[in-house]
């Protein structure tokens, strides 16, 4: 039993010694000293710029239209330029929302011009005007990956002129019985364009982006000179494809 307590003894001692020493550890220690992490903002961006659009749509259908008429094709990628402006202000976290218009120009083909005959032109346009919502990812300062999608309405548009003289007299109506006419078939469109943007704010006001997505076009009625219903117009005509984007910035930009 004396052996016991003796034991004890030891063993008190030696736990006292070794709780006087941590005591004095935490006298020598500061909350100072603890790692803190830095609360990350949230994406902060208000922004407007110009884009430059590449369409990869199927343009088969359409050429075997266009060869008939003026002997050239239409090439693809359609390229389409315009605006987008956007603002992240932090009322959700990273999410950001936009307003986008684009619209391709001067994309016509002629006939080769032979003696007296008819010249012959064709014109297609697409244009395309809605809103994006966007999520930002930012792994570092200045980068984004931004995965969004834009969504909103435009059309597809198809004219066929041909002239027979380079000039001709006011009032153009009452229609002459000459060889000048024209034709146009349109047609009204729904988009949903699900897309990826990778983007470098390099100053805090001015940024790059590089974009891909695809483009989901909902095609609506065609019609003929605006008026009539035209009917058989091949599915294949329309504003689907994937998409190549690219754009300069400027505004303002936190990350």
């Amino acid at each position: 039993m004396k052996r016991l307590l003796t034991l004890l003894s030891i063993l008190l001692l030696a736990a006292s010694h070794t709780i006087l020493a941590q005591d004095d550890k935490l006298n020598q220690f500061s909350f100072e000293d603890v790692p803190t992490e830095e609360a990350k903002p949230p994406y902060f961006a208000v922004s407007g710029g110009f884009i430059s659009t590449w369409l990869f749509t199927n343009l088969t259908d359409l050429n075997t239209l266009t060869s008939s008429i003026v002997g050239a094709n239409y090439s693809s990628p359609v390229v389409l330029f315009g605006g987008e402006a956007f603002a992240a202000i932090g009322i959700i976290p990273n999410v950001r929302v936009g307003f986008i218009s684009i619209g391709s120009i001067n994309n016509t083909l002629q006939s080769a011009s032979t003696g007296g005959a008819a010249q012959r032109q064709t014109e297609y346009t697409i244009s395309m005007t809605g809103v994006s919502i966007d999520y930002a990812i930012t792994p570092f300062k200045g980068f984004s990956i931004i995965p969004g999608v834009r969504g909103g309405w435009g059309a597809v548009n198809y004219e066929i002129s041909q002239t027979s003289s380079s000039s001709q007299t006011y009032p153009l109506f009452p229609i002459a019985s000459t060889g000048n006419s024209m034709r146009r078939m349109r047609s009204n469109m729904l988009f949903a364009l699900p897309n990826v943007n990778l983007e470098y704010a390099f100053t805090l006001v001015s940024m790059v982006r590089l974009n891909v997505g695809y483009n989901l076009s909902f095609m609506q009625d065609w019609r003929a000179d605006n008026a009539s219903t035209l009917t058989g117009v091949p599915t294949s005509i329309n504003a689907s494809g994937l998409t190549a984007q690219v754009g300069l910035f400027v505004g303002l930009f936190n990350n």
